[in-house]
């Protein structure tokens, strides 16, 4: 089953710009638990190999990568790119993911 990724405007944009000064053949997308709350943090990277279980999803030029143990915690993702006044970059939120965080450490 693929994952359900959303990808908006902005982030769209990004791709295609990525895309024109590619630094790997993919771009790897991961989540995973970030500490014993059950946080989960998630990760953007450049890649040259792709892995068997691996999906892949296009996007503006560039070919995403989502490994298996990634898909659960990333299904309904929204990747956005946003640029502030103190920083720019790209953010996957999951609106279906567990939110706060019991341990007080975020």
């Amino acid at each position: 089953m693929a994952v359900n990724l959303t990808i908006t405007p902005e982030a769209e944009k990004a791709f295609q710009s990525l895309s024109e000064d590619k630094r790997a053949d993919f771009v790897r997308i991961s989540a995973g638990q970030s500490c014993g709350c059950g946080r989960i943090g998630y990760q953007m990277h450049w890649e040259t190999d792709r892995a068997g279980d691996d999906e892949e999803l296009s996007a503006q030029g560039l070919t995403l990568l989502v490994g298996s143990e990634s898909r659960p915690l990333l299904e309904g993702s929204i990747i956005d790119y946003k640029k502030e006044a103190m920083s720019e970059g790209f953010f996957i939120s999951n609106p279906n993911a567990p939110a706060g965080c019991g341990c007080g450490g975020h």
